[in-house]
This record gives structure tokens, C-alpha cells and sequence, in this order.
């Protein structure tokens, strides 16, 4: 077996911090699990850990855009496999109904976000992972009115937000009451918004050129154009 390069090596030793982060973080959430632990469950030393991360907080985050690279890159295959935004919202349903659908990572997010409220520079970090899941979802929706062959009907900053806070506000109604709510809610929701919203951005076209097509015709008629 080749010997790794020392770039394979650190990044071999970071997946591995990763993968003992998310067990032990799982296992005991973000506040009671330590960095010793970490460096125990991936078979390395204390030392280990901070050659990679500076602190617990860094290596949460880093855990953090792991899973959205991960969610990213599964929600972009679906897009460009099932072609209309339809299809593949109802692909979704086999993938957990939403990416917080996980007990215990939902609530390992809620508790770190909590964290961050209370310490203003990992809250500077945190906003940049949810800036990176709100312009995900922009591309996704600018894609996806791209396919449908119309104009979103609003920015697709601001449809991003949307689906955010649905995605968000269902998955903790759904975790509080799950036999009301379940987690295939937020599917639910998004298939009906997206309908409405392509119906309103018809409409809106269909407006736009019946009034430019008035326009043309009164250009026509007049006989000082």
C-alpha cells in the first residue's frame, strides 16, 4: 500500500476527528461532550485535535459544513435527476422528509445555536453556515424556475428564506409533536408553495406579455408612429 503524502495524512486525520466528533457529539451533545473524548473515540491525542481545530466550538462547525456539503450534494443530484422541482421534492420523501429529520442531530444544531447566541464569535461563524444553506437553496430555486421555463415571482434571496423558516419551523413543531406533525410536513409544505408560486409566476408572464401585446398593437394603429 502506497504511503500517504502528508496533505492525505492531516486530511485522513480530520475525517477521522470528524467521524469521533459526530459519534461522541451524538452521544452526548454539544455541551457535556469534550475534546479528550474525541481524540479517544478517533484513536488519537489531545494534541491531535488542536493541531486541527482550535477549540470544541471550531470542530462542531466543521461538522457543521460536512453535513452540508453532504446535503448539498445530494439535493443537487436529485435536482438534475428528476428534472422539474415536482419530481424531485417527491424523491425527497425517501430521505427522511427533511435534513433535520434526525432526532439527534436537530437537536445537537438547536443546541449549538443556543451556544452561539451566547458567545458573539461563534455566532460570526454560525451565520457563515447559514448564509452557505440560504444560498444553496437560491441556486435551487433560481434552477428551479429556470426549468420550469418562467421568472420567480419574488428574489430568490427571499424564496430561499421561506423555505428556510419552513424547513426549520416544521422540523421543531414536528420534533415537539410528532404524531400531529410528521417530518414529511415540510415536503408537504414546500410542494404546496411551489406550486403556488410557479401558478403565480404564469400568471404574472402571461400578463406581462398580454399587456406588452396591447402595446404593440396601439403602436401599430397609430398612424403619427
Amino acid at each position: 500500500m502506497a504511503r500517504l503524502t502528508r496533505a492525505e495524512s492531516a486530511a485522513r486525520t480530520r475525517r477521522l476527528l470528524l467521524d469521533a466528533a459526530e459519534k461522541v457529539f451524538a452521544d452526548r451533545g454539544f455541551t457535556d461532550a469534550t475534546l479528550d473524548q474525541i481524540a479517544d473515540q478517533a484513536g488519537f491525542s489531545r494534541g491531535a485535535v488542536y493541531a486541527n481545530y482550535a477549540n470544541k466550538a471550531e470542530l462542531f462547525l466543521a461538522l457543521l459544513d460536512r453535513w452540508l456539503a453532504d446535503d448539498i450534494a445530494e439535493g443537487s443530484d436529485l435536482q438534475e435527476r428528476h428534472g422539474t422541482p415536482e419530481a424531485a421534492i417527491e424523491a425527497l420523501r425517501g430521505h427522511g422528509g427533511n435534513r433535520f429529520a434526525d432526532r439527534r442531530r436537530y437537536l445537537l444544531i438547536t443546541e449549538f445555536r443556543l451556544y452561539a447566541l451566547r458567545h458573539p464569535d461563534v455566532a460570526d461563524r454560525l451565520r457563515d453556515y447559514e448564509n452557505s444553506s440560504r444560498e444553496w437553496y437560491r441556486t435551487a430555486v433560481a434552477n428551479a424556475f429556470g426549468q420550469a421555463g418562467v421568472a420567480p415571482p419574488a428574489s430568490p434571496d427571499a424564496i430561499a428564506l421561506m423555505v428556510l423558516a419552513l424547513e426549520n419551523g416544521i422540523a421543531t413543531l414536528a420534533h415537539t409533536d410528532p404524531q400531529a406533525i410528521p417530518q414529511h410536513s415540510f415536503l408537504d409544505s414546500l410542494q404546496l408553495l411551489t406550486e403556488a408560486l410557479t401558478a403565480l409566476a404564469k400568471t404574472h408572464d402571461a400578463e406581462v406579455s398580454k399587456a406588452s401585446g396591447k402595446r404593440s398593437r396601439r403602436k401599430d394603429s397609430d398612424p403619427e408612429s
